[in-house]
């Protein structure tokens, strides 16, 4: 499909040759940006620990700028904790 027919925010599948499970085009900088999530050879949301180990994990993740990536909706961090492990 191409790219500009695809909406902002929206997580979609990514092909199977793709080492992402997920994929979202976000508006970054006034340009509209793909970001790729959840690494296809990893399992994701498979038990109540690992949900939880992982969202401690990731709550603390920062961009270069030092700011919290947990909900800046630009990230994969963000689209990651949503759509992947139901944060």
């Amino acid at each position: 499909m191409p790219t500009k027919s695809k909406p902002l925010y929206k997580p979609f599948n990514a092909p199977k040759s793709s080492k992402f499970k997920k994929k979202v085009y976000v508006m970054k900088n006034g340009k509209k940006k793909l970001i790729g999530f959840g690494h296809r050879g990893y399992r994701h949301n498979y038990s109540a620990k690992a949900r939880q180990n992982y969202l401690k994990r990731s709550g603390g993740i920062r961009n270069k700028s030092g700011k919290l990536t947990k909900n800046d909706k630009n990230s994969a961090n963000y689209w990651a904790r949503r759509v992947l492990w139901n944060a």
